[in-house]
């Protein structure tokens, strides 16, 4: 079961803080792909994290964007039985601008 650190807001917690300062507390990565999660806000009761999804690792070009995803969703893909999305065990939380390049690249 993937898990988000306990430090994270509650969705909507961080609604007026600009994108580049909000905390990035926890960040899902797909095993096979570039798919990777960075999030800022999780609501426990509906597993739903508001993050900055980069599904193909090519920045705002390739459609990274900010937005609503389910964890029960990420779960669901496999590689058969073995899970696909891993939490970054080695990610430390830092700024959503310490985690992206100018093009929206995830490079934390």
């Amino acid at each position: 079961m993937l898990k988000v650190a306990a430090n994270t807001p509650k969705l909507y917690g961080t609604q007026g803080t600009p994108a580049e300062d909000k905390l990035i507390t926890t960040k899902f990565f797909a095993l096979g792909s570039a798919a990777t999660w960075l999030v800022a806000e999780y609501d426990p009761e509906d597993r739903l994290v508001f993050c900055y999804a980069d599904i193909y690792g090519a920045g705002r070009e390739g459609g990274a964007e900010w937005g609503y995803t389910s964890l029960e969703e990420l779960e669901s893909l496999k590689f058969g039985i073995i899970p696909r999305v891993e939490k970054d065990t080695n990610f430390r939380p830092r700024k959503f601008s310490e985690c992206v390049n100018a093009e929206g690249r995830i490079t934390a």
